[in-house]
C-alpha cells in the first residue's frame, strides 16, 4: 500500500511542475490508460466466456464453426501449442522412412 502512496506522491510532484498544457497531456494518457484497461477486463472476460462455452463443444463441433469462430475459440492455445512444438522432440521428431516400403502411382 505505502508503495502505490509513494508512486501517487510523485505522479503529483511531478506533475504540479509542469505547465497546464503538459498537465493536460498527463490527464489524456491517463484516460486513454483507464479506457484500454477497461477493454483488457472486457476482453477477459468475453474470453472467461467463450473458454466456458469451449468446454462444452466437442472437437466435431468446434470443426463444423465457422472459421472466424473457431479461430476465435482456438487463438489462446497457439502460443502454448507453438511452444510445445518447439520443446518437445517427440512432436518434431521424424523418422527417416525407407522407400521400399512407399507404392507410387507408376507401380
Amino acid at each position: 500500500m505505502s508503495e502505490i502512496i509513494n508512486i501517487e506522491q510523485a505522479v503529483l510532484s511531478s506533475l504540479r511542475i509542469l505547465p497546464d498544457e503538459k498537465q493536460q497531456e498527463v490527464l489524456d494518457f491517463i484516460e486513454f490508460l483507464v479506457q484500454k484497461t477497461k477493454q483488457q477486463i472486457q476482453l477477459s472476460s468475453q474470453a472467461s466466456s467463450t473458454i466456458k462455452q469451449r468446454k462444452q463443444l466437442s472437437m466435431q463441433q468446434i470443426a463444423r464453426l465457422p472459421v472466424a469462430e473457431r479461430h476465435q475459440l482456438l487463438v489462446p492455445f497457439i502460443t502454448a501449442t507453438a511452444e510445445d512444438f518447439l520443446n518437445d522432440l517427440e512432436l518434431t521428431e521424424f523418422s527417416v522412412l525407407d522407400g521400399e516400403d512407399w507404392e507410387t502411382e507408376n507401380e
